[in-house]
């Protein structure tokens, strides 16, 4: 909050506002359009999660994350009501502010019986997140009044130091049987499970979530993993889901055969949207298909691909099923690896055997003479004679090496044959002649060999070496296990195919590889500080989030200044390149290592070392040899990093930015990249800067060592990990209704990647020793709470449970893909109905039950309809006389001979609109389609037609549908499937209808209830004589502190009354729940705190009226006039700059207008007494400016011409 600003500056901003009126009349306390009349809301404002969620002394206690400014996400404090049967609710002060550790995220209560904490005798403790500057930490508070006022723990917070960014929303409970505190938190991909005795020291137990599995991430890309493990012939296996994201339904598959980058190699994929399985392969990035099998592919399934190699032959097995079988000659050897188009495919249980392990990136061998065979040791050749083998590769400018193993016997002679024809006549090798012990360079013509130099060489035939050699234009080097052995030139051949060679003997090559050789002087890379404003120097190898635009010269960012070097940098974020979504890879130009060998760089953004990081690359293999993720802080702003790479000076290396992570930080900056340095290097060389380590290679096993080479991958969990896990909630649950069979579940939220799209909650069913909580189904098993698009965030009531141990609990109703632009007005967002939750045991194993509360106090029994055994057919006229826009149907359809492929009803139907809850006998899915339930946009990431499995019970089908003016909760056969849905549509669209498709069905019972509302009993906290209020714009609503008025810069709302002579008086408070008055500079929540009016003699629009205001911001009252929406300033008020006007303060102020006489009071003292004849009568209104505002006891006495 910053309230000193210049009276110049401050009349020019109240005074030049143009108003845009947007008439609306104001409907009265929870009457607005689309406000749910049975589930809660806020009376004003943004709500998300539930919180605190408590039962204590007759009263369920729903705390809230509520941004009290706004109607879209923002600050969070906790918001709190109360309710005796869960149904009527009663609204009370926030109870949480945000504070110098923070927001106030979400978490839970408890009431601490024992008193553990030392707080007091059962006091009601919160347990919260707290999100600032530290990170998100956790706190508690506590609160010995039944939670009315709360005081924060002074030794917040008890959990401080996060391991990770993402560490939140602590669920508490007493576990009786270890006699302890129990805390699940929610940490990214998992659940964190903590222990303690007094609810302040606390222990890590456990953790649950991560499988040691790996999933895909992205959106519309190819993304490719790899594994360090290398194969020729083999047989590689792996269980593959193919997960359904936001409507996604893209593909999963294995990668063979290929290089590191996955641009050569081979690829056989599932491919869910098109239910075919492929077999492709890569050449130079080019994919091609070589074979294709149509197959009928379920989305969240698992399928068991197995690919068999052997020489040139491949076979693809599914489900143990042969798909597949085809030759194809362009691959030999290569990495193993994954990929994912368009898919959050999970990979688990990958294996490899290895029946032949010839490690080399040449293929297409050809033998020319001899005999030469795969083997697990290697190439293998033997010949009395000459023998060769030819690649179809080709090269001019190369860097060729191989193990050579000559111990086979014979005379002993291994070469590397490069520049030759096929059939090795004419070109060159290098050859080791261990019999002799010499080392030599021969030049082939028609078969003719000369040799070009030679060398004596003490050799063992017992051990293997190393030979390289290298060329370039016409310079041939020849090296030795490692030792420059010979140095020529000569220009016969330039270019030509590769090979191997042994004459008289038998011999073994291994790790044959083909590099390139790279030359070059430059001792820096260019614009190694991004100083051209652009990426000039720089290549763009893959992805979007690498550009000129991400070329930056903005000095600070939302945190502070990025502390750069100079005037540009490589900002990874840019609006204008999908922000933290966009993923890429950018290389440097080449240089060779000279000076110290020491590195310096900046770094910032992103800690994810496995998405985001810069490595120093050898150019010759694409090696990385140093990795670098921003470790030091997970922050924009910059950090200087220090590497030693002096083992590397004289070679040609290049610098590589990776950025394969999305989400929040999932991005880095890197600027000054320094890779000349001459001197001592550093002493602040950074120790975890250094070579990966290299995987032993190994012939079989699990693969788990995936690297990221084109897309976001993440660790996959048990269940969907379709995005980050929050508000966990463990809770143990009896079994049908029998307390002495119980279980315990574990319950989560996903943002995203639910069901119906974005965000939703998944569960799991298991054990829980006090410690550890442990999974009863395989880790791939998904089990959705709500298979609606809202139903998010839920969490039980401590200390209270039903007779046979059920819980109770209820869950944020909405979607965070459009939480924050749905069509309500003042307020956004409302929670389910409560729900009863248990187990029941089902034929695929046990599965959660959920049942609404009893809606017996609402239920409007004097206009109950029921029928009883009708036979539907077609669109039925049953119910057609129905117009209702919040009732309850509890129906029961016979299927047990149904020729019938759908059923249903049609709910909130008008015009062109409504919204069908059906169920497809077939496929046996309950569903919810809101395809055409009304003009507001869900967006593309969620699915219209929302569908969960429901088996028959007996025969029958039993749907539980219950609808608001917003919202339609359907409970399928007692709860056993559960869709949660807003609906937006006109208030005029109350039809209802029945229909079946396909034959009739049997209606065995129906019951409807028209439902009253929970709100219209209540009576707003506004308090005024005045009445037919306009809303000409801004937000306004009632509220406990009384009409609330919101707006960045001017809002008013005009009363239908008017008058001439008058006294006009209301209390006027403007909020701050982060206030510092000292210095205002502490605060935390950038609210904005300006002025409330009374307005007068005013027109319907607003225009022209006066305005008395008390201006918090400035410390001032004035009296304005108001001419076609142009602000004057009549009279002012400050006391000689002594007015000191405090926002969380009530003002009384006051207007007397006589003739062209007005006097202005606050608090009762007279502060402005002027004249002015503009506007003799009108109406009576109020206005905010630039703030929030509460306006009470607004009150109008009319005076008689004479007095």
């Amino acid at each position: 909050m910053k309230r000193k600003l210049s009276m110049l500056l401050i009349c020019f901003m109240v005074f030049s506002l143009p108003l845009t009126p947007a008439f609306a009349a104001d409907l009265g306390y929870y009457d607005e359009p689309y406000r749910n009349q049975i589930h809660f809301s806020p009376e004003a404002n943004w709500m998300n999660d539930p919180n605190g969620m408590v039962y204590y002394k007759g009263e369920y206690h729903l705390f809230y994350q509520y941004h009290p400014y706004g109607t879209k996400w923002g600050p969070m404090h906790w918001g709190h009501a109360v309710s005796k049967d869960l149904i009527h609710w009663k609204h009370l002060p926030i109870a949480l502010y945000p504070d110098e550790n923070g927001q106030i995220f979400s978490g839970s209560a408890v009431i601490d019986w024992n008193n553990t904490a030392g707080f007091g005798k059962e006091a009601m403790v919160a347990i919260f997140t707290h999100s600032g500057d530290n990170g998100q930490v956790q706190s508690i508070a506590y609160s010995l009044d039944r939670g009315r006022t709360w005081t924060k723990y002074e030794g917040n917070p008890v959990m401080p130091d996060p391991p990770i960014s993402d560490w939140r929303d602590p669920k508490v409970f007493w576990h009786e049987d270890s006699r302890q505190w129990v805390m699940s938190l929610a940490a990214a991909n998992k659940v964190m499970l903590y222990t303690s005795p007094n609810l302040k020291q606390w222990t890590y137990a456990s953790e649950f979530g991560e499988d040691n599995g790996i999933q895909a991430n992205s959106v519309d890309t190819t993304s490719y993993a790899m594994s360090s493990q290398e194969g020729g012939s083999f047989t590689y296996e792996g269980d593959i889901t193919l997960n359904k994201k936001n409507g996604r339904e893209g593909s999963g598959g294995l990668v063979f055969r290929a290089d590191k980058n996955a641009k050569n190699g081979y690829v056989v994929s599932l491919d869910a949207k098109n239910d075919v399985v492929t077999l492709n392969k890569n050449v130079d990035g080019s994919n091609t298909e070589i074979a294709s099998k149509s197959l009928t592919l379920g989305t969240s399934s698992t399928y068991n691909v197995q690919v068999d190699v052997y020489g040139h032959d491949i076979q693809v097995f599914i489900d143990n099923q042969s798909v597949i079988k085809e030759t194809d000659t362009e691959f030999d050897y290569g990495y193993y690896g994954l990929t994912a188009w368009n898919s959050t495919a999970s990979f688990r249980n990958v294996n490899f055997k290895n029946t032949s392990n010839f490690a080399t990136n040449l293929s297409n061998w050809t033998a020319v003479t001899g005999r030469w065979e795969d083997t697990m040791e290697g190439k293998s050749g033997t010949s009395a004679d000459d023998a060769f083998i030819i690649s179809g590769k080709t090269g001019d400018n190369f860097i060729y090496n191989a193990i050579i193993d000559l111990s086979e016997g014979g005379d002993e002679t291994g070469s590397l044959v490069f520049r030759t024809d096929a059939d090795a006549k004419n070109g060159y090798m290098t050859s080791i002649d261990a019999l002799n012990d010499k080392v030599k360079i021969v030049k082939m013509e028609d078969g003719n060999k000369t040799v070009l130099a030679e060398t004596t060489v003490t050799l063992d035939t017992y051990q293997s070496h190393d030979l390289k050699v290298s060329t370039f234009g016409t310079n041939i080097k020849m090296y030795l296990d490692g030792n420059l052995i010979h140095d020529i030139d000569d220009a016969t051949f330039l270019s030509g195919h590769f090979g191997l060679h042994l004459l008289h003997s038998s011999a073994i090559f291994q790790d044959v590889q083909l590099g390139r050789n790279i030359m070059t002087d430059e001792k820096e890379i260019i614009n190694h500080d991004f100083e051209t404003g652009d990426l000039t120097g720089w290549t763009v190898t893959q992805g979007d989030t690498f550009s000129n635009d991400h070329v930056s010269s903005e000095a600070t960012y939302w945190g502070g200044p990025f502390g750069h070097e100079g005037n540009y940098h490589l900002w990874g974020y840019s609006k204008l390149h999908e922000g933290d979504e966009a993923t890429g890879e950018l290389h440097s130009s080449y240089f060779k290592l000279s000076g110290s060998g020491e590195i310096n760089l900046l770094l910032g953004a992103g800690d994810d070392g496995d998405n985001t990081y810069v490595s120093l690359v050898r150019a010759a293999d694409d090696q990385e040899l140093i990795r670098q993720a921003n470790i030091k802080f997970n922050e924009e702003k910059y950090s200087k990093y220090v590497w030693d790479a002096s083992k590397y000076i004289g070679e040609v290396l290049y610098i590589k930015v990776v950025d394969h992570a999305k989400d929040g930080y999932g991005h880095i900056n890197v600027d000054d990249v320094n890779v000349y340095n001459e001197g001592t290097i550093s002493d602040k060389v950074d120790q975890v800067a250094k070579e990966p380590e290299k995987t032993d290679m190994k012939q079989s096993g699990l693969l788990t060592d995936w690297s990221a080479v084109s897309g976001q991958w993440i660790p996959s969990t048990n269940g969907s990990i379709g995005g980050v896990w929050e508000c966990p909630t463990l809770v143990e649950l009896p079994v049908d209704g029998d307390p002495s069979k119980r279980k315990w579940v574990l319950q989560v939220s996903i943002n995203d990647g639910a069901p119906a799209g974005g965000s939703g909650m998944q569960y799991f069913v298991g054990s829980f020793d006090g410690k550890t909580f442990k999974n009863e189904n395989t880790s791939d098993k998904v089990l959705w709470t709500d298979y609606g698009a809202d139903f998010y965030a839920a969490v039980d009531w401590s200390g209270v449970e039903g007779k046979k141990g059920e819980k109770y609990w209820l869950g944020w109703m909405s979607n965070w893909k459009y939480a924050n632009d749905t069509p309500t007005s003042t307020w956004r967002s409302s929670t389910t109905l409560p729900r009863k939750m248990e187990l029941t045991q089902t034929t695929k194993g046990l599965r959660l039950k959920q049942t609404p509360i009893s809606l017996k106090s609402i239920r409007d029994r004097g206009d109950r309809i029921s029928y009883t055994n009708k036979m539907i057919s077609g669109n039925s006229h049953l119910l057609s006389n129905l117009s209702e826009d919040t009732f309850e149907l509890i129906a029961l359809f016979d299927v047990s001979d149904t020729k019938a492929t759908e059923f249903g009803f049609k709910i909130r139907e008008g015009g062109e609109q409504y919204t069908t809850v059906g169920y497809d006998v077939y496929n046996e899915q309950l569903f919810v389609d809101r395809t055409h339930s009304g003009d507001f946009d869900y967006g593309s990431s969620v699915v219209g037609k929302h569908e969960g499995p429901l088996q028959a019970k007996n025969g029958t089908v039993k749907l539980q549908v219950i609808v608001d003016r917003s919202a339609v909760e359907v409970f399928g056969n007692d709860g056993t499937t559960v869709i949660t849905d807003q609906i937006f549509a006109d208030s005029a669209s109350k039809g209802l209808k029945i229909y079946s498709k396909g034959g009739n069905v049997k209606l065995k019972s129906l019951d409807l209830y028209p439902l009253k509302s929970v709100w219209k009993e209540k009576n707003s906290s506004f308090k005024s004589n005045l009445s037919g209020w306009t809303i000409v714009n801004g937000n306004w609503a009632d509220t406990i502190h009384g009409k609330q008025g919101q707006s960045k810069g001017d809002a008013f709302i005009v009363s239908k009354v008017t008058g001439r002579n008058f006294v006009y008086e209301a209390n006027i408070n403007v909020p701050d729940t982060d206030s510092h008055p000292g210095n205002s500079e502490k605060d935390l929540i950038d609210n904005s705190i300006g002025a409330g009016s009374l307005v007068f003699r005013s027109d319907l629009t607003a225009k022209n009226s006066y305005a008395a205001n008390v201006d918090i911001k400035n410390n001032i009252v004035k009296l304005i006039k108001f001419v076609d929406g142009t602000g004057y300033e009549i009279a002012t008020y400050n006391n000689d700059g002594k007015l000191d006007l405090q926002p969380n303060t009530d003002y009384h102020l006051k207007v007397e207008a006589q003739g062209d006489i007005t006097k202005v009071y606050l608090n009762n003292k007279l502060v402005i007494d002027t004249k002015d004849q503009t506007y003799k009568e009108g109406n009576f209104g109020l206005n905010v400016w630039d703030t929030t505002a509460f306006f009470n006891e607004v009150k109008v006495k009319l005076k008689h011409k004479d007095e």
